[in-house]
């Protein structure tokens, strides 16, 4: 290639490069000669692929709900917009043949002239050569590239004679002109004359065609903005041209060249909600949203959108000395599941600030807490259900054993289902975990929407306490569901109807959970303040969660209208000094709840029933035990029941002196802490019962690692409504010396006796992970 290129490089007088000058270009003549017969003949087909010149994807901008511009979005990485001949001025066609192909309308797309008269430059000893390409040969060039180097000229030729046997003349001038480059990855005369000039290519005057027309020759060394006078000098070149063609006459190419177009300074490009955006276009790409012209309007409320990014520029600022170093937040219609905002990192600078911080799995903390509880209500328990939150060994992640505690240290012994949700209590949530089974919530969670969620066994009862990884997106999606009554929908990016959405709770459950969240009295006896005036003063549903070891603070808030939730910490999953979900993200979440309330023009219109909630009945109950009050009970409580659950039973756990009776199996939590009002029940149960098996439940199943210590478990009996005593145990009927059992993988029935009766046998199952899963942890 070097000596070739030697060949044609400026001559010096030396008669051997002469000679050799000559005979390279009497090679090329022959050449093109032979060539000239045979390049583009025989069927059209077999030198152009029609499907390459189909009309390629425009850019387009990215709207808010409102109108307002989130991004020009390029395609294939190119700022483009096609424009069909009609409606591009005749001023530029004109232009472009005069820089380009003044042969145009008269050849077969290979001009024989130019290419002479390229020959004939490339024989000077000096002086400019001339280029021999036609419109539909550079056409050609655009679509195909020139993968053969050189040898591609020759190619050009062949598929630019075939193309005007299919295309017209007009139809080559739109593709072309539809495509050509103008630097700055512009591609196509459309976007050029709206980046340069402000308006369309119909409105072109004949300098700015002139201006426009002598760019793509070299658009780095004329483009208007860095060089004018370079841009204008061409610009003068092209007027020549068009006069001499007859395009303009004199006084034409004299006011032309006199005039100086107003070039547009370089506009600065939107960028919000980048994240949103990405996701919007990922879709677009995949041809699941559709675009409406040179537009395609979302969700987003760009103004709602800024708030939140402040609100959450705050925050990080306000605790980052104690750690946190980004945050991200998503607002949500209910109705419709349209995400209103969504900053997928507040500080775009900062760590993880490339990043989608909503859509990252992490440890949600108490966050999930609620959707147990629902699910807890939907098997008979209710809000005044007595729960035990009392420190016990737990199996966990691949069955190693742990010790829970609530936030605070304490235990608070038995506490209804109400206090128990409003204070985020740990122990009593293990609890109402074990009553439902780790298999019914983690299956409850898939349904949810939560992705990624992996067998029971690979968390244990440390699911309910957050120890799985969600992201915050999948979060709200769950919170939405519960905030419209238990009907699920997937959030949206672009505006839509109001939808019903499927069933994933029952109404009444998801009522008493949406209840228990919205008691601001009861967040408050539990947090010290309820954070409604954050909010702008009106009730909404809250609940936190803070991840183990301090790591990630999150907050979730829900109206009947909207719903907030907020992720505080720092992405590479530093520890943060202390900071708790309560203290830190739900302020924020409140906030935000409080500026998309005010957003007057966001349409929160809910449908028939896609949030209604059912009635709940109000009944007093006896505060310890949540029955209905009975001569002895002291602390009466209001309740809120779904109908069909309103408890039958009297209270009669108290003595006469007002205190607590409470069963022995309270009797090792009494010794620890020692609460007053509380006294204990030694009092043998009827002879008469049969024993039930409660610990462990029929159907439990734990996960062992062999490569650890056995975890055991306690062995317990009722009967009737106390704990029974001296009970002989037998598993898979052999019997066991004490009320605690070693755990051993396989299935076994465990079976206890007492007063000479047996219990119904309770069946449970042990394994051990695979090798696969171990390694894992």
């Amino acid at each position: 290639m070097r000596r070739w290129s030697r060949l044609f490089s400026p001559w010096r007088f030396d008669g051997r490069v002469v000679a050799r000058r000559l005979r390279a270009v009497a090679i090329v003549v022959a050449l093109l000669a032979v060539g000239w017969l045979g390049l583009g003949v025989g069927p059209a087909s077999y030198w152009v692929d029609v499907t390459r010149f189909v009309q390629p994807r425009d850019a387009f901008d990215v709207l808010d709900r409102h109108g307002a511009v989130l991004r020009h979005a390029r395609v294939d990485g190119f700022d483009r917009r096609w424009v069909e001949l009609r409606r591009i001025s005749p001023h530029l066609v004109n232009a472009f043949i005069a820089a380009e192909d003044a042969r145009f309308r008269s050849h077969d797309g290979a001009d024989g002239v130019a290419t002479l008269r390229a020959l004939g430059t490339a024989l000077r000893l000096r002086g400019t050569r001339s280029g021999a390409s036609t419109m539909t040969q550079q056409l050609v060039k655009l679509v195909y590239g020139r993968p053969l180097g050189p040898l591609s000229k020759l190619v050009e030729v062949g598929r630019a004679r075939a193309l005007e046997r299919i295309l017209s003349k007009d139809e080559i001038v739109e593709q072309y002109l539809n495509r050509v480059p103008f630097g700055d990855r512009i591609q196509g005369v459309e976007r050029a004359s709206e980046e340069y000039f402000g308006h369309s290519a119909e409105e072109l005057t004949v300098a700015e065609a002139a201006l426009l027309a002598g760019i793509p020759r070299a658009p780095s060394a004329t483009e208007p903005r860095r060089h004018l006078e370079r841009a204008r000098a061409r610009a003068s070149f092209v007027l020549g041209r068009m006069q001499a063609l007859g395009f303009i006459d004199e006084p034409t190419r004299r006011q032309a060249e006199s005039e100086l177009p107003a070039i547009r300074a370089v506009r600065p490009r939107p960028d919000e909600a980048p994240r949103f955006v990405d996701a919007v276009m990922a879709l677009e790409r995949a041809g699941r949203v559709e675009r409406n012209g040179g537009t395609l309007r979302t969700s987003i409320d760009v103004e709602l959108e800024r708030h939140v990014d402040q609100e959450l520029e705050a925050t990080v600022a306000r605790f980052q000395s104690r750690g946190v170093t980004n945050a991200a937040g998503v607002v949500v219609a209910n109705a419709t599941g349209e995400i209103l905002a969504y900053s997928g990192a507040a500080r775009r600078n900062a760590a993880g600030g490339s990043l989608d911080l909503l859509a990252r799995r992490r440890q949600p903390g108490s966050t999930l807490k609620p959707f147990v509880y629902e699910l807890f209500f939907e098997r008979g328990g209710t809000a005044a259900t007595v729960l035990d939150d009392i420190a016990l060994p737990r199996t966990g992640a691949l069955g190693a054993t742990f010790e829970a505690k609530d936030y605070d240290g304490r235990e608070r012994g038995p506490v209804r289902a109400r206090v128990a949700l409003s204070a985020s209590l740990n122990l009593a949530a293990l609890d109402v975990a074990a009553r439902v089974g780790q298999d019914a919530l983690v299956d409850r969670l898939r349904k949810l929407g939560f992705r990624g969620v992996l067998d029971a066994n690979r968390y244990g009862g440390a699911a309910v306490l957050g120890g799985l990884d969600v992201a915050p997106v999948d979060v709200a999606t769950a919170y939405v569901a519960l905030a419209r009554g238990g009907t699920e929908i997937p959030l949206a990016l672009v505006p839509g109807p109001p939808r019903a959405g499927a069933r994933v709770m029952t109404s009444g459950a998801a009522a008493v959970t949406r209840d228990v969240l919205l008691d601001a009295h009861a967040r408050a006896d539990a947090f010290g303040a309820d954070l409604v005036a954050l909010g702008g003063g009106a009730r909404f549903a809250l609940k936190t969660g803070t991840s183990s070891g301090f790591r990630d603070a999150w907050a979730a808030v829900f109206d009947d209208d909207l719903t907030v939730v907020v992720w505080l910490g720092d992405p590479a999953g530093h520890p943060l000094g202390g900071v708790s979900g309560f203290e830190a993200a739900a302020p924020a979440a409140a906030r935000i709840l409080g500026a998309a309330r005010a957003r007057a023009a966001i349409d929160l219109a809910a449908p028939a029933n896609a949030t209604r909630q059912p009635a709940l009945v109000e009944v007093s109950v006896c505060a310890a035990t949540g029955l209905r009050p009975g001569a002895h009970c002291t602390h009466v409580v209001e309740e809120r029941f779904a109908p069909d659950t309103i408890p039958r039973e009297t209270c009669d756990a108290h003595d006469e002196h007002g205190d607590v009776v409470l069963a022995p199996r309270y009797a090792e939590w009494i010794a620890r802490t020692h609460p007053s009002g509380i006294a204990q029940s030694f009092t043998a149960p009827a002879s008469g019962d049969a024993p039930v098996v409660h610990e462990p439940r029929d159907g439990s199943r734990w996960l062992v690692d062999p490569s650890r210590e056995p975890p055991r478990i306690s062995l317990r009996a009722w009967v009737g409504r106390a704990e029974a005593r001296d009970v002989v145990w037998r598993i898979d009927d052999a019997p066991v010396g004490a009320a605690s059992w070693e755990l051993v993988p396989g299935e076994h029935v465990i079976v206890a006796e007492w007063n000479g009766k047996r219990s119904p046998p309770a069946r449970v199952r042990v394994d051990t992970p695979s090798p696969r899963a171990r390694a894992q942890r």
